[in-house]
This record gives C-alpha cells, sequence and structure tokens, in this order.
C-alpha cells in the first residue's frame, strides 16, 4: 500500500478541495448535556470547520447510516418504475474507524451479496451509494471507557476496508492508501503530500501499540469467557432474565451498533399515490418477531439473547463474521446501563456453571 505523509493544514486544504465536488463529513466536537462533549458527523460546506476532531475513538453516529438510511422511499407504485430512483451523491466519510469498517463488512455480505457470494439478492439503493462512497478511516488515539474492539477480535486502527487511512503522527497524519478510490482522491494534489519519513512509521507503530494496550488493560475483567472463540453460546434463561432485567427494549443500541442490518417495509399514501419506505428495525421491540401465526419471541429476554447470538453465532455461521466490533456505542446508549461485556461475561460464566 502506497504512503505519504500529510501536514494538519494540508489535510485542510485537501478536505476542502473534495468538497467542491462531493459530498464531505467530517467529525466535529459537539457540545452535549452537563458541558459534556462528543465528536460527531458534520457536512463540510466551503471550509473545514474549526472543531474538526480527528482524535480519540469512534465518533456517537457509526458510517452505516450514509449507506443504509434510517429512512428510505424504495419503491412508488402505481408507478412505470419498478423502484424508487437511487440517490448516492459522491460522498467522502472522513473519520471511521477499524470498528467502524468491520461492520461495513456486515453490511457488504448482506445488501452486496453477489460480489461477496454470501447470497442471491442485491439491494441497489445500498450498493449505490457503497460505490459512490469514500471512507477515510483514522487511527484511534484513545481508547474510551466503553471501547472493547480487541475482546471481538478486532484492533484500535483499521487494516482494511478504507480507501484512504489517516494515522495522526507528529505535524500531521501518516496516510495509508487503500483502494484506487483512494488515489482517486489523492490525484492532482501532490504538493500538499511528501513521502513518510523512518520517524513517522515507527511513531505510528508506537502509538497503535500503546491504544491497543489501553483497551487490552482497560478490559482485563471482562475476559474470563472469550466468547467470540465459542461458536455457541448457551445459558440458562435464568442468565438472560439477569442481563436483560434493566432493558426498557428501546432500541438505541440496534440504531447505534455498525453491523444491525434489519429493517421494516412500511406502506404510505403519498400525493394520491403510495410508497413503500424502508425504516430500520430493531430486534429488541416487541413486534420484531410478530407474524400472522404469533410472536416467535414474545419475552424480553428472549429477545436479547437472539441479539447476542445474531452478533456472535448466527453471522458468523451465515457470514464467517463476528459482527460485533467492540466499538462500544451500544453501552454508550443504553438506558438500563447495560454493558456487553459483563453481559457476554455473565452468560458464558453461566454456561460454565451450569
Amino acid at each position: 500500500m502506497r504512503e505519504a505523509f500529510i501536514s494538519r493544514e494540508n489535510l485542510g486544504k485537501l478536505i476542502e478541495t473534495w468538497a467542491r465536488d462531493k459530498r464531505v463529513y467530517v467529525p466535529v466536537t459537539f457540545e452535549i448535556m452537563n458541558h459534556q462533549t462528543t465528536p460527531d458527523y458534520e457536512l463540510v460546506r466551503d471550509k473545514v470547520p474549526e472543531k474538526l476532531e480527528l482524535r480519540g475513538a469512534a465518533v456517537a453516529h457509526p458510517p452505516k447510516s450514509f449507506i443504509f438510511y434510517p429512512r428510505e422511499v424504495v419503491s412508488t407504485y402505481p408507478s412505470a418504475a419498478a423502484e424508487a430512483e437511487v440517490e448516492a451523491p459522491p460522498t467522502v466519510i472522513v473519520g471511521p474507524r477499524g470498528c467502524d469498517l468491520r461492520g461495513l463488512r456486515k453490511f457488504d455480505k448482506v445488501y452486496w451479496s453477489t460480489k461477496h457470494h454470501t447470497e442471491e439478492y442485491d439491494d441497489p439503493f445500498i450498493i449505490e451509494k457503497r460505490k459512490n462512497t469514500f471512507i477515510v478511516s483514522c487511527d484511534c488515539t484513545a481508547a474510551k471507557e466503553t471501547c472493547f474492539c480487541t475482546m471481538v477480535g478486532g484492533e484500535p486502527y483499521p487494516k482494511e476496508g478504507f480507501d484512504l487511512n489517516l494515522a495522526p503522527v507528529e505535524g500531521g497524519y501518516l496516510v495509508t492508501v487503500g483502494t484506487e478510490k483512494g488515489e482517486k482522491l489523492l490525484a492532482g494534489v501532490d504538493a500538499l503530500t511528501r513521502p513518510p519519513t523512518r520517524e513517522h512509521l515507527d511513531e505510528r507503530g508506537r502509538n497503535r501499540n500503546s491504544v491497543t494496550e489501553a483497551v487490552n488493560r482497560q478490559n482485563a475483567d471482562f475476559r474470563g469467557g472469550t466468547p467470540y472463540d465459542k461458536h455457541h453460546i448457551e445459558a440458562t434463561r435464568g442468565a438472560w432474565a439477569y442481563v436483560t432485567q434493566n432493558c426498557v427494549a428501546c432500541g438505541a443500541c440496534n440504531r447505534t451498533c455498525p453491523s444491525c442490518t434489519c429493517f421494516l417495509l412500511v406502506d404510505q399514501s403519498a400525493d394520491g399515490k403510495y410508497e413503500r419506505i424502508r425504516d430500520w428495525d430493531t430486534c429488541l421491540s416487541i413486534g420484531f418477531g410478530r407474524t400472522a401465526g404469533g410472536n416467535s419471541r414474545p419475552n424480553l429476554p428472549e429477545r436479547l439473547e437472539n441479539r447476542i447470538r445474531c452478533k456472535f453465532e448466527y453471522s458468523r455461521d451465515r457470514y464467517g463474521l463476528v459482527t460485533c466490533t467492540g466499538c462500544g456505542r451500544c453501552i454508550d446508549v443504553c438506558m438500563g446501563r447495560i454493558d456487553m461485556r459483563d453481559a457476554l461475561k455473565h452468560v458464558v460464566t453461566e454456561k460454565a456453571n451450569a
């Protein structure tokens, strides 16, 4: 992979160059309640936002929302066209982390299946967005308290799945080109970059090792079960009831998860016609398992069990992937303060003690 060095100032110029003919989203710092701050994506209009923030860990929302809209019209009827027009403008997303890219692999397996030899169905809406989206990922420079990527086989830096990757080093960033699309992002801007030095490469290695050690260290107490190595998770009903006791089935964990792919189709009237709309669905909702023949998962412990099995068992069986990426967002947003790491440790320990 080709590599280059770019200064912080020149990275800003490069982003503004992209913004001339593409939608560019970058992570910026937002103030939330109690004077706390969190990074999330913002559209670059003319100038790079002053609060651009590429340090730290994953931002508040996963990049799946750029290719898998929370709500999208997929068909209008009666109509001569079988499907709605796909809206897929060229888009650059700056800032996804390694955990986010592992989530996008799940979307590729599910919705671009003929390319990845998994199923027989391709989703034209997601595929067109994926084709027209450029991923400029970043190394993590610190671990949030809720990060646990190394527990599920990941690292706090991207290894694949990016067009460009930015690794912060002294004075700027080490840029790694991952694809031909990444080369296109650097076309015609040679004056903004220069060859990296051995010091840049060594610093990146030290930074990656330091953050990896920090993630391992903060998760030492949760490592008793290593559930991602167990092909089947087994636990008693009492164990699932225990980890669900504070769950209110709000679905926030599903919506912030970088690898949740479930959706619901809803028909509604619109201007004398009808629209078929795809909405994000959540497997913790009581209606998720409801069919004409009844509800296959009427109880909340059964639904949380399904969610965890989907990440560590069903996805592995079907796609060869453990689809919990360890980003920690489900822990961050949970109203019941449920910690995925503790839940996993509990059900695996329950199996061992059963």
